[in-house]
């Protein structure tokens, strides 16, 4: 497991950031760059490129000053170009996601210790062995805000899955939305802010809320007293709250506030080797339902989430990363799985601060 510690001003984590990890930024660069030329082949890649560019660009505005800087630290460390790394930052928001992920979280009578406990999958269509070869975990202390972990990819600052020293856990699941905007922060990059800023669930709820988003997202968060999914749309919320001690999630919204908000399921992404059922929104509903079917009434321990989120009806063949979180204990185990599903390769328990 690669682990990257980084420490210091907004361009200091960028630099280091940029300069340690320079070869691997670049190869993802011309992954995405080969890819695009495939997709470019009737209508040139130049056209696609130029249209990512505009796009991307439209997103700048709403990303604050502080990470922005980050992302210029890494450009110059890594000697690309500042595009590089802020498309990487917002690409999902462009693509509007594409759901397949699933977790859940367990608390009070349904652990031994009654400290809630959370894993979860994140699934991707493309990229996936690539994206798998390049996991790293980035442990950063800012200057300013809680120090935090991050599971990603070099050259990516936002956080879809993370805990803080606070000992609170988040995990982004995208959702099918039809309230989107390009006039909003991108998604992890608002997501990173809250783990920065919140010391507890409720905190960290108050702080999205405030802010408007870009698409469609469930986002689990978890302390060891406290668990909820915060369903949100581009400006719009709502707070999802554990059932005897369980909560579950994949890609769907399940509250009644956000049902008028409900939107179709993405296409599949053009040379995706995914069968089209993974991008369904039944695909979502039967994960969430074997998901508590799994967990029953057991009292789960960490070895048990890890069994649930390998089971054959959760994990697929785009699973690139898997977790499980003890927030309570600042601890993960994350999947080292060389090939997808990885959550049925074994895990390694890595212990924060």
């Amino acid at each position: 497991m690669r682990i990257i510690e980084l420490a210091g001003s907004p361009w200091q984590l960028g630099r280091q950031h940029g300069q340690m990890l320079s070869p691997e930024i670049r190869f993802m660069h011309r992954v995405l760059l080969a890819y695009l030329v495939k997709v470019g082949l009737v209508v040139g890649v130049w056209p696609i490129y130029a249209l990512l560019f505009f796009l991307t660009r439209r997103f700048r505005p709403f990303i604050s000053p502080r990470l922005l800087e980050e992302m210029k630290g890494i450009a110059a460390g890594a000697q690309v170009r500042l595009f590089t790394i802020l498309l990487f930052n917002v690409l999902d928001d462009i693509a509007n996601n594409l759901p397949r992920c699933s977790g859940l979280a367990a608390g009070g009578r349904r652990t031994r210790e009654g400290a809630y406990l959370a894993g979860r999958n994140l699934d991707y269509p493309l990229f996936i062995d690539d994206l798998i070869n390049l996991q790293t975990l980035f442990v950063m202390e800012p200057h300013r805000g809680l120090p935090f972990a991050s599971l990603a990819w070099p050259g990516y600052i936002g956080v879809c899955t993370g805990l803080n020293k606070a000992g609170v856990a988040v995990s982004q699941f995208s959702a099918m939305c039809r309230d989107v905007s390009f006039r909003g922060t991108p998604a992890a990059l608002r997501f990173r802010q809250g783990l920065e800023a919140a010391r507890s669930v409720s905190r960290m709820t108050e702080f999205l809320l405030a802010q408007k988003g870009t698409i469609g997202n469930n986002l689990l968060l978890v302390s060891a007293s406290e668990a909820q999914v915060l369903e949100l749309s581009a400006s719009h919320g709502a707070v999802r709250s554990p059932e005897a001690g369980l909560i579950t999630v994949t890609n769907h919204y399940q509250s009644a506030a956000m049902a008028p908000w409900h939107g179709r399921p993405p296409r599949r992404p053009p040379f995706c080797s995914l069968a089209p059922y993974y991008f369904s929104e039944a695909y979502s509903r039967s994960r969430d339902a074997r998901l508590r079917e799994l967990a029953g009434q057991k009292i789960l321990q960490p070895e048990d989430i890890q069994a649930i989120l390998a089971d054959e009806h959760i994990a697929n063949p785009g699973t690139v990363a898997s977790v499980v979180f003890s927030p309570g204990e600042r601890t993960l185990w994350v999947a080292q799985g060389q090939k997808a599903p990885v959550s049925q390769g074994p895990f390694q328990k890595i212990t924060l601060w």
